[in-house]
Protein backbone atom coordinates (compact mmCIF):
# COMPACT_ATOMS: atom_id res chain seq x y z
CA UNK A 1 0.00 0.00 0.00
CA UNK A 2 1.19 3.67 -0.11
CA UNK A 3 1.80 6.12 1.95
CA UNK A 4 -1.36 8.19 0.23
CA UNK A 5 -3.44 5.38 0.58
CA UNK A 6 -2.67 4.83 4.11
CA UNK A 7 -3.44 9.02 4.33
CA UNK A 8 -7.16 8.54 2.58
CA UNK A 9 -8.48 6.14 5.04
CA UNK A 10 -8.19 8.17 7.68
CA UNK A 11 -9.61 12.26 8.82
CA UNK A 12 -6.82 14.58 9.94
CA UNK A 13 -8.54 14.77 13.35
CA UNK A 14 -8.15 10.88 13.63
CA UNK A 15 -4.19 11.10 12.99
CA UNK A 16 -3.75 14.05 15.06
CA UNK A 17 -5.60 12.08 17.54
CA UNK A 18 -3.09 9.43 17.57
CA UNK A 19 0.06 12.01 17.11
CA UNK A 20 -0.99 12.87 20.72
CA UNK A 21 -1.03 9.84 21.89
CA UNK A 22 2.00 8.89 20.29
CA UNK A 23 3.79 12.21 21.12
CA UNK A 24 2.14 13.82 24.19
CA UNK A 25 2.16 17.47 24.41
CA UNK A 26 1.92 18.24 20.81
CA UNK A 27 -1.52 19.83 21.07
CA UNK A 28 0.11 23.23 20.16
CA UNK A 29 1.11 21.52 16.78
CA UNK A 30 -2.33 20.99 15.87
CA UNK A 31 -3.10 23.80 13.01
CA UNK A 32 0.05 22.55 11.74
CA UNK A 33 -0.38 19.40 10.93
CA UNK A 34 -4.11 20.15 9.71
CA UNK A 35 -2.39 21.95 7.55
CA UNK A 36 0.31 19.83 6.41
CA UNK A 37 -2.25 16.83 6.13
CA UNK A 38 -4.44 19.27 3.87
CA UNK A 39 -1.35 20.37 1.79
CA UNK A 40 -0.50 16.55 1.05
CA UNK A 41 -4.33 15.49 -0.40
CA UNK A 42 -3.95 18.18 -2.98
CA UNK A 43 -0.45 16.80 -4.00
CA UNK A 44 -0.05 14.57 -7.57
CA UNK A 45 1.92 11.86 -6.14
CA UNK A 46 5.35 11.37 -7.81
CA UNK A 47 6.14 7.40 -8.53
CA UNK A 48 8.87 6.13 -6.57
CA UNK A 49 10.78 2.59 -6.16
CA UNK A 50 11.72 3.03 -2.82
CA UNK A 51 9.70 2.23 0.35
CA UNK A 52 9.29 3.08 3.31
CA UNK A 53 10.11 0.64 5.67
CA UNK A 54 8.73 0.30 9.55
CA UNK A 55 11.18 -1.47 11.58
CA UNK A 56 12.75 -1.96 14.93
CA UNK A 57 15.46 0.90 15.31
CA UNK A 58 18.01 1.19 18.23
CA UNK A 59 18.82 4.32 19.58
CA UNK A 60 22.95 3.63 20.80
CA UNK A 61 22.82 7.45 22.39
CA UNK A 62 19.94 6.23 24.80
CA UNK A 63 19.96 2.61 24.46
CA UNK A 64 16.72 1.70 23.77
CA UNK A 65 14.85 0.25 20.45
CA UNK A 66 11.66 1.56 18.88
CA UNK A 67 9.30 1.05 16.19
CA UNK A 68 10.10 3.43 13.41
CA UNK A 69 11.49 4.16 9.90
CA UNK A 70 14.57 5.35 9.10
CA UNK A 71 14.45 9.47 8.43
CA UNK A 72 15.95 9.18 5.12
CA UNK A 73 13.17 7.39 4.05
CA UNK A 74 10.97 10.97 4.38
CA UNK A 75 14.11 12.96 3.02
CA UNK A 76 12.57 13.46 -0.39
CA UNK A 77 9.81 16.06 -1.71
CA UNK A 78 5.90 14.89 -0.23
CA UNK A 79 4.45 14.46 -3.80
CA UNK A 80 7.41 11.31 -3.60
CA UNK A 81 6.80 10.00 -0.22
CA UNK A 82 3.24 9.70 -0.41
CA UNK A 83 3.51 7.41 -3.63
CA UNK A 84 6.33 5.23 -2.00
CA UNK A 85 4.95 1.87 -0.80
CA UNK A 86 5.30 1.25 2.58
CA UNK A 87 6.44 -1.98 4.28
CA UNK A 88 5.98 -3.20 7.93
CA UNK A 89 8.50 -5.84 9.47
CA UNK A 90 6.71 -8.52 10.87
CA UNK A 91 8.37 -7.51 15.03
CA UNK A 92 6.68 -4.04 14.25
CA UNK A 93 3.41 -3.33 16.85
CA UNK A 94 2.37 -0.32 15.09
CA UNK A 95 -1.31 -0.22 13.70
CA UNK A 96 -1.99 1.38 10.07
CA UNK A 97 -3.13 4.62 11.49
CA UNK A 98 0.01 4.68 13.92
CA UNK A 99 2.17 4.63 11.18
CA UNK A 100 0.17 6.88 9.17
CA UNK A 101 0.62 9.65 11.99
CA UNK A 102 4.24 8.87 12.36
CA UNK A 103 4.58 9.15 8.80
CA UNK A 104 2.91 13.12 8.67
CA UNK A 105 5.11 13.70 11.84
CA UNK A 106 8.31 12.80 9.70
CA UNK A 107 7.16 14.18 6.38
CA UNK A 108 6.18 17.60 8.17
CA UNK A 109 10.02 17.62 10.21
CA UNK A 110 12.05 15.85 7.72
CA UNK A 111 10.53 16.17 4.10
CA UNK A 112 11.18 18.44 1.24
CA UNK A 113 7.79 20.57 1.77
CA UNK A 114 6.16 22.55 -1.00
CA UNK A 115 7.39 26.38 -0.53
CA UNK A 116 3.54 27.29 1.46
CA UNK A 117 4.21 24.89 3.65
CA UNK A 118 7.78 26.29 5.07
CA UNK A 119 6.56 28.68 7.16
CA UNK A 120 4.62 26.38 9.37
CA UNK A 121 7.99 23.46 8.95
CA UNK A 122 10.37 26.65 10.55
CA UNK A 123 7.84 27.18 13.79
CA UNK A 124 7.90 23.19 13.86
CA UNK A 125 11.63 23.28 13.93
CA UNK A 126 12.27 25.89 16.09
CA UNK A 127 10.07 24.45 18.72
CA UNK A 128 11.64 21.35 19.01
CA UNK A 129 14.75 23.30 19.47
CA UNK A 130 13.82 24.88 22.51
Amino acid sequence: MQLLDLFNKYSASELIATIDAMFPDTEQFHPIFEQAYAIMKGLTPIASKKKIRYKVIYDEANDFEFFGAEDSCFATTWEVCIAKELIRDDEVELSDIEMAANSLVNMCLTGRCPREFLPMKQELLSSLEQ
